[in-house]
């Protein structure tokens, strides 16, 4: 009677327990944000600008940019937040008229970016990944070669439209590489400009990522 009471008793706990387990779901840690830096190869086209009559030509020329972005993940694959980035420009300045700074000279410009941004892409091993933003692009400290004076104008704002797609590799839940192309375009003032110039630059960046995963983003069930 005895060795019955107790095999009773053993079989109601183990019941009790397995119940217990199954009524658990398993929480998936991942990360709550990323951090991420890059650098790339920018490319543009020439730019004019009505009220300073002149045009920017940056040749076509491909010069080292820096990127950094932060965001806050909302799934395992996806994620917004805001990045910045900045490139120092070699241009030719070109003047049509007579307020232009010169008729023809070599200069610099830094160009930084600031914008809203979107991820797709992540997981385990290698993934696609495509990113978005918009923001504004500013133009500024333009500077002739020869002597160093500033050329017009002081700096210039514009909206900022950036997509990009490529390919990356996880590492590990927090850790990726990848390789992204982006397409950019920078929409300029038209005040002052005939039909034949362009107000629109056009931007090619392919750039190397990295992506640091930090916090832990706790959830039931995690895509």
């Amino acid at each position: 009677m005895r060795r019955v009471f107790a095999v009773v008793m053993l079989m109601t706990f183990a019941t009790t327990i397995d119940a217990q387990v199954r009524r658990r779901v398993p929480q998936v840690r991942e990360p709550a944000a990323w951090l991420s830096a890059g650098i790339g190869l920018f490319n543009g086209n020439d730019v004019s600008d009505g009220n300073t009559e002149s045009t920017w030509d940056f040749g076509r020329a491909s010069n080292p940019q820096y990127r950094a972005s932060l965001e806050k993940a909302v799934s395992r694959t996806a994620s917004f937040g805001a990045t910045a980035s900045y490139v120092r420009l070699p241009f030719t300045y070109i003047g049509s008229g007579p307020t232009a700074s010169c008729s023809r000279c070599a200069a610099h410009m830094d160009v930084m970016a600031a914008a809203g941004s979107f991820h797709v892409g992540g997981g385990t091993g290698l993934h696609q990944v495509i990113e978005a933003s918009a923001g504004a692009l500013q133009y500024r400290n333009l500077r002739r070669d020869s002597d160093k004076s500033s050329l017009a104008p002081t700096s210039n704002i514009d909206p900022y439209f950036t997509f990009g797609y490529g390919f990356g590799y996880a590492f590990d839940p927090i850790t990726q590489i990848s390789v992204v192309q982006d397409f950019g375009l920078a929409l300029h003032e038209r005040n002052g400009l005939t039909s034949e110039q362009s107000n629109t630059l056009t931007q090619r960046t392919i750039r190397l990522n990295f992506r640091y995963g930090f916090g832990r983003r706790t959830c039931r069930n995690c895509r």
